[in-house]
């Protein structure tokens, strides 16, 4: 995640840092850049978080004092992301390996605006709402193209072919439909861009809302995006 497309809450949200949280470790350089699955097993009096260590298939992941990543869970909804640095790792009973890390810098909550756009050049199929409503029966699931998209919402193409006379206004309903770990998901959202120009449409949907597991896998795509791209 590019550090420009943060901005702090201004909120402590550390507290949310208990035992049993599940996250993802996310590395963003050296030769073990990724993410890796983890969670919070125990939280020192000095403020120091207790880790289940980061494995690479199957085998301990080789880090080092002072290395830094970042940790992300997802909790009521909400993205959350904590800076941190490696502190020190132990072997506990039973041959678990924990690494103890330090949070630094000020926890961020992630509002979906904040997150980078990324490409995704789907199949995609839009619904207009409007039309529907004004005139029942009138309209029916158009054909488009993605061109980016973001856990605030997404911006495809439509061209007049497949639009069938529709014409589109700012804070117009549409539905969208886009593929997304292996299904379709159908999010209703507003017209918030459009661009018409070269016999096709431009536009720009915000998203109402997400379920969470959608918005959780939508958060790992653009991670992966993210990180291909660098």
């Amino acid at each position: 995640m590019a550090k420009e497309e943060i901005e702090s809450s201004g909120i402590n949200y550390s507290y949310k840092l208990k035992p049993g949280l599940k996250g993802e470790i996310a590395i963003d350089a050296g030769v073990y850049r990724g993410r890796y699955p983890s969670r919070v097993e125990d939280v020192g009096e000095d403020g120091a978080v207790g880790l289940a260590y980061p494995l690479l298939r199957g085998t301990l992941l080789p880090v080092y004092r002072d290395l830094d990543f970042t940790f992300a869970f997802e909790d009521s909804g909400a993205l959350y992301m904590f800076k941190m640095a490696v502190q020190r790792v132990d072997m506990q009973l039973g041959g678990m390996a924990l690494m103890w890390a330090t949070v630094f810098g000020d926890p961020k909550r992630f509002q979906r605006r904040q997150f980078l756009r990324v490409s995704c050049p789907w199949d995609v199929k839009a619904f207009h709402v409007e039309w529907e409503v004004a005139s029942p029966m009138s309209t029916h699931w158009m054909n488009g193209i993605a061109l980016d998209i973001s856990l605030g919402g997404i911006r495809f193409k439509i061209g007049d072919e497949n639009a069938d006379g529709h014409t589109f206004e700012l804070g117009e309903k549409v539905f969208v439909s886009f593929p997304l770990a292996g299904r379709q998901n159908f999010q209703l959202g507003r017209a918030s861009r459009i661009v018409h120009a070269q016999d096709a449409w431009e536009i720009g949907v915000e998203f109402d809302s997400l379920p969470s597991s959608v918005e959780k896998k939508l958060f790992e795509f653009i991670r992966q995006q993210e990180m291909t791209g660098r």
